[in-house]
């Protein structure tokens, strides 16, 4: 008879149901935590000895036996304590779409998230799953990512024109590696035509589909892996005015979406890397960094102009001989003139009524003004060496750059491995 279980969501973030039995088709390749050759424990040696020392679930065997395998044992007691307060979760409407409160690796983002204290960290749990469901994230991102896809709104265009967030490469565990382009970004005009819901639904379907390839490459590699990599560009390249305003507001507005963040997706990087940081940028650090965890300054990472500086610890996070985007690697103009998402100042008025919500049939599409014809989407190349704008900017910057990556889930355990 076969097995029942629950495999990795859909787009929509619904559990996929699936059956197992003996005679598997060869595409099971055991990266789920529910496949046949992870049900059998033929991919965890350690069952044996951890079935002892975890919460008896079958259908999360290998998950606990990954988790238990790779953290201290007082650290494995506390999981233990926090799984057992939680197990009244099982008819939270967010559970009975994905059994969070079974999962040892998600709730061990949220323990660690407070430390170590299971009062703290069941609070914040059971505070995430009514914000999911309150919220009603995934069908939310799930209609959303159909809208992007479609690109018929104004303001999926917009998103897709002058977003800054890419993924061009993928770590050593096959984790996308994110790129956020924070120098080149326009929020402020983002915010202007389009209001503060779409940018953070954008980045609530990015930290869905983040997690979801996080917990795919634990099940792939039989290890933890804590979190994805993340660069983070701040250089002035010179294509896009105001560098010193839009990284102000940067500032004023990031605080309202980093506490979604904070509260809903702990233990998101592993390693961040900012780059392209001036000199008093960095002199602004020093002066921030004594304020921070230990965990988080581990985490955290501040570059210069020079790319010869991180390139080789940035490829030793890449499985070897991957391409890497010319701006990550050289410092030449034409690496910086080829540097994408090009990301540049939002046009007014871009958006239309409403915000751009609705959507435009194939004429009305033609004459938009965020078709990709339209001159308003063309911005001309300056050329500029990257650098990092004024200096009460700068010192701003870093104060806004210790609180931003303490929000983005640095503040979880790290080591030197990224394990």
């Amino acid at each position: 008879q076969g097995l029942r279980g629950e495999s990795f969501d859909d787009d929509g973030g619904r559990p996929v149901l699936s059956f197992f039995h003996p005679a598997a088709s060869s595409s099971d390749d055991g990266y789920s935590p529910t496949s046949r050759v992870s049900r059998m424990g033929l991919a965890s040696p350690s069952w044996d000895r951890m079935s002892d020392l975890v919460p008896h679930d079958p259908e999360h065997e290998l998950e606990w036996s990954i988790v238990a395998d790779s953290i201290e044992e007082d650290e494995l007691q506390k999981l233990r304590e926090f799984h057992s307060l939680v197990q009244d979760l099982e008819a939270h409407p967010a559970c009975r779409k994905k059994p969070w409160h079974r999962q040892a690796q998600s709730l061990l983002r949220f323990l660690r998230a407070r430390d170590g204290d299971i009062l703290k960290a069941e609070k914040m749990f059971r505070d995430m799953l009514d914000w999911r469901h309150s919220f009603n994230v995934e069908e939310k991102v799930h209609s959303w990512r159909r809208e992007l896809e479609r690109g018929r709104t104004r303001r999926a265009r917009l998103v897709k024109r002058y977003g800054v967030e890419t993924e061009p490469c993928q770590d050593k565990y096959g984790i996308p590696v994110r790129l956020i382009r924070l120098g080149v970004a326009d929020s402020g005009g983002s915010i202007r035509e389009i209001g503060k819901d779409i940018p953070l639904l954008d980045s609530l379907s990015k930290l869905e589909w983040t997690h979801e390839q996080i917990r795919k490459a634990i099940f792939k590699h039989r290890k933890l892996i804590r979190g994805q990599f993340q660069i983070i560009d701040v250089g002035d390249y010179g294509h896009v005015p105001n560098w010193a305003g839009r990284m102000w507001t940067h500032i004023r507005v990031g605080p309202d979406m980093y506490k979604v963040f904070d509260a809903n997706y702990p233990e998101t990087v592993r390693k961040v890397f900012i780059i392209r940081t001036s000199w008093k940028v960095q002199q602004g650090w020093q002066l921030v960094k004594p304020l921070l965890p230990e965990r988080t300054k581990k985490k955290l990472k501040l570059w210069g102009s020079s790319a010869s500086a991180w390139v080789q610890e940035l490829r030793s996070e890449m499985v070897p001989g991957q391409e890497l985007p010319g701006f990550l690697t050289c410092d030449s103009e034409e690496a910086f003139q080829s540097a994408m998402p090009r990301g540049g100042i939002v046009p007014e008025g871009a958006a239309g009524h409403s915000q751009g919500n609705f959507e435009e049939n194939d004429e009305m599409l033609a004459h938009s003004p965020t078709s990709a014809a339209s001159p308003l989407f063309h911005h001309p190349v300056g050329k500029k060496t990257a650098s990092s704008g004024s200096f009460p900017c700068q010192m701003l910057l870093a104060v806004g750059m210790a609180l931003t990556a303490t929000a983005l889930g640095v503040s979880a355990s790290w080591s030197p491995t990224g394990s």
